[in-house]
């Protein structure tokens, strides 16, 4: 267990990708936790520069859980926890523009007492529902604030192995979900969301690619632009969206100034396939 409190506690099954294209095969690290972590690395490195001192940068730890066929532990900024069921594995399929996702695996669930550590914001990051409802309580339980990516909520596998969403009303975590403070989710996921409704329960983050995001809280709705970037992987840009908003949220910046930061986060992951090895930060968005 951490000593004092966190800044950031991500949540989130760490996963085997494999990526099948038209000319290739490929395998790599997925998974929200290392995308996040790999992100605030980067902002604590950038911060500690501009500071130009001994900058001690953000207290982030991941509450992750894999297989022990996990091939990746040294990616991770963290020893993840390890059960006997083979890791999360997703086979993404990329036929011209489209993606269809398989799921060859799925690990054991995050159980609230995985969860020891308070923090001053935990990042719900699942994939396929992993945090159970009662974790999510756990966490809002620990952590002063609260944020849940929608994704590991409505996202199930059909008997194809194909990953298909459900309607978030029609889940088991409908009932927590006055437990969170922001839920993000893009144009395809809220399409399975009452957004509006919510929107009047937890602030909602609908990120919506080279055209920004909007910003909802208490039935109303604002728009924050972004610049666009050349796209060749959207994968975790959801991931470094989350990151860079909670990163504003503890700078003590206002939410349309977290919401630019965001959305300059999420388009630094998709000029590239698979977690940047190398990310830079522009001072003006630290």
């Amino acid at each position: 267990m951490y000593k004092g409190m966190l800044d950031i506690l991500v949540i989130g099954h760490s996963t085997h990708d494999i990526i099948v294209r038209e000319d290739r095969t490929f395998s790599r690290l997925g998974g929200p936790p290392p995308y996040i972590s790999r992100l605030l690395e980067s902002l604590n490195r950038a911060v500690g520069a501009k500071a130009k001192e001994n900058f001690p940068g953000l207290d982030h730890a991941i509450v992750s859980k894999v297989g022990p066929d996990f091939r990746y532990f040294t990616q991770l900024c963290q020893e993840p926890l390890v059960a006997a069921k083979p890791t999360t594995c997703f086979v993404h399929h990329y036929q011209s523009s489209e993606r269809v996702m398989e799921v060859e695996n799925i690990c054991e669930a995050i159980f609230p007492e995985d969860i020891k550590s308070e923090s001053r914001i935990g990042l719900i990051a699942g994939v396929i529902g992993e945090v159970l409802p009662g974790t999510l309580e756990r966490i809002s339980s620990v952590c002063k604030i609260t944020f849940c990516d929608v994704q590991g909520l409505i996202r199930k596998v059909d008997h194809q192995k194909r990953v298909y969403h459900v309607d978030l009303a029609n889940t088991e975590f409908c009932d927590v979900l006055p437990k969170i403070d922001f839920l993000r989710l893009n144009r395809l996921e809220a399409q399975f969301v009452k957004v509006k409704e919510i929107s009047r329960k937890v602030i909602v983050l609908l990120t919506k690619g080279k055209d920004g995001c909007s910003l909802m809280e208490k039935g109303k709705e604002f728009e924050i632009p972004t610049r666009p970037v050349p796209e060749k992987d959207p994968t975790g840009a959801g991931d470094f969206f989350l990151g860079g908003f909670a990163y504003g949220i503890l700078r003590g910046y206002s939410l349309e100034r977290c919401a630019q930061i965001a959305n300059y986060c999420g388009g630094l992951v998709v000029g590239t396939v698979g977690i940047p090895t190398e990310i830079r930060i522009k001072e003006s968005f630290l």
